[in-house]
């Protein structure tokens, strides 16, 4: 094989500068996409990292950043379809380490990273920036929660960490919408923010289920059955001021500071803290029971 040479090496830093350059070039973006259309996601993969990555450190007008994560989204989604899948039936859930972050992981977490930071954007600049509309906000948060999502249902079904700061951030997330007055927990009187139906509430809620079950250690196949019971059980669940279940015992803590989804107090609570305390919706418990209930039957047996 051929050492590479200085020249060579210069001739890929230019090449890898030249690329990185025209981030921000939108109708730059959308050749280069449709160029690696039919290329393997062996090819696509380290480059669509690259850019991300970098997408998110430049320093760019909320509309363009707007403009190229709409165009970085369905690649994304496309090169993470083709790679493989978690299966929690499986060891390591079927993938080759159980350490350190997968691409898909990677892809997830940067999606994740620039719509947080195009969320900023936009609300900061709500209005002064013609971008900043409702409906292209809606996108982005929307978009935002799907690709926690992602991250959150993939760790729990591969048997693996989350990336880190992946619950904090969804913890800030949402504590801002909820000053912003976006949520109101335990009103009496539920509106959509949104006429798709999207609330912004319910999908957080969905997402402290998965980390429930992460939590009561569900695995194998009754990690796929508790899936289809998240829309409802998120419904249900409720999140609670501290102030109302003082003295009570084995409560499950939602404490936004830190980056993980909540903590069960074995002792009684004796003072609030910042956050929620945690009441599952009592469908969704018993079904975790059942699993963790035939598990520790199995390993008796």
């Amino acid at each position: 094989m051929r050492k590479k040479t200085n020249t060579d090496q210069a001739r890929t830093r230019q090449r890898t500068d030249s690329m990185l350059h025209a981030l921000g070039d939108v109708a730059g973006t959308v050749d280069w996409l449709a160029a690696h259309r039919a290329c393997s996601v062996r090819e696509v993969l380290p480059a669509l990292v690259m850019r991300l990555d970098r997408l998110a450190q430049a320093d760019l007008a909320p509309e363009v950043r707007l403009e190229l994560v709409r165009l970085y989204k369905r690649p994304v989604l496309k090169v993470c379809a083709a790679l493989p899948d978690p299966d929690p039936r499986l060891a390591q859930g079927g993938l080759d380490k159980a350490a350190g972050l997968t691409s898909e992981q990677r892809l997830d977490r940067l999606m994740c990273i620039n719509l947080s930071k195009l969320f900023q954007e936009l609300d900061r600049k709500r209005y002064r920036c013609a971008a900043a509309t409702e409906e292209n906000r809606h996108w982005v948060l929307r978009n935002l929660f799907k690709f926690h999502r992602r991250q959150i249902r993939y760790a729990w079904l591969a048997g693996r960490a989350c990336p880190p700061n992946t619950w904090q951030d969804l913890h800030d997330l949402f504590v801002y919408l909820v000053i912003r007055g976006n949520v109101q927990l335990d009103a009496g009187v539920r509106v959509d923010l949104f006429d798709d139906g999207f609330d912004a509430e319910t999908e957080y809620k969905r997402l402290l289920l998965l980390g429930y079950a992460a939590q009561r250690r569900v695995t194998g196949q009754a990690a796929l059955d508790l899936l289809p019971h998240l829309s409802e059980g998120a419904r249900k669940t409720r999140l609670s001021d501290p102030a109302a279940h003082l003295g009570l015992l084995n409560l499950w803590l939602v404490e936004v500071s830190y980056d993980r989804p909540m903590r069960v107090n074995d002792a009684s609570l004796r003072e609030g803290f910042r956050g929620w305390v945690f009441l599952p919706a009592q469908d969704f418990v018993r079904i975790v029971d059942q699993a963790t209930c035939r598990k520790r039957s199995r390993r008796v047996a």
